[in-house]
């Protein structure tokens, strides 16, 4: 089931952002340096559009919608480790495209992980530049890409 996000789900969608991140095997010094960003606080759900994967009862992904400067983004999009590879991601990316489409949003914009880029293009996502994102010291880029929504 994905339902909306409320501000009590954040200590649980923390923790679901930082085991996602942490599976794709970074070093412990870019996870602690990635913390804040991955830390999802109730001011955070209250501001932006959030919404929860649950099954049997447990949360097992989240993903979140923010305005961004150049239009609508997606901020976060996790997938619990232990339910990965079981369609949790696409449930949750076809309920942002569906919030996008009844908003009469053309597109959204994915500042994505590297590792998270194939999953993005099987939806049609483009590359549209790299931005620099370096962390504890080393030089490093992220991919920035472009879903278009609808015709």
């Amino acid at each position: 089931m994905i339902r909306p996000g409320t501000p009590n789900d954040a200590p649980t969608l923390t923790a679901l952002a930082r085991a996602a991140k942490a599976s794709w095997g970074y070093p412990d010094a870019w996870l602690r340096a990635w913390e804040p960003e991955l830390t999802i606080t109730a001011e955070y759900i209250q501001r932006h559009t959030v919404f929860v994967a649950e099954s049997e009862g447990c949360v097992v992904g989240m993903i979140s919608i923010e305005d961004g400067v150049d239009g609508p983004e997606i901020g976060h999009l996790w997938v619990d480790p232990a339910s990965q590879r079981a369609g949790w991601g696409r449930r949750l990316l076809d309920t942002a495209i569906r919030h996008a489409t009844s908003n009469h949003w053309t597109a959204l914009r994915i500042l994505s992980d590297p590792n998270a880029v194939p999953f993005y293009t099987r939806f049609g996502a483009v590359h549209v530049a790299d931005v620099p994102a370096p962390v504890a010291g080393v030089d490093r880029s992220l991919p920035l890409l472009r879903l278009s929504i609808g015709g």
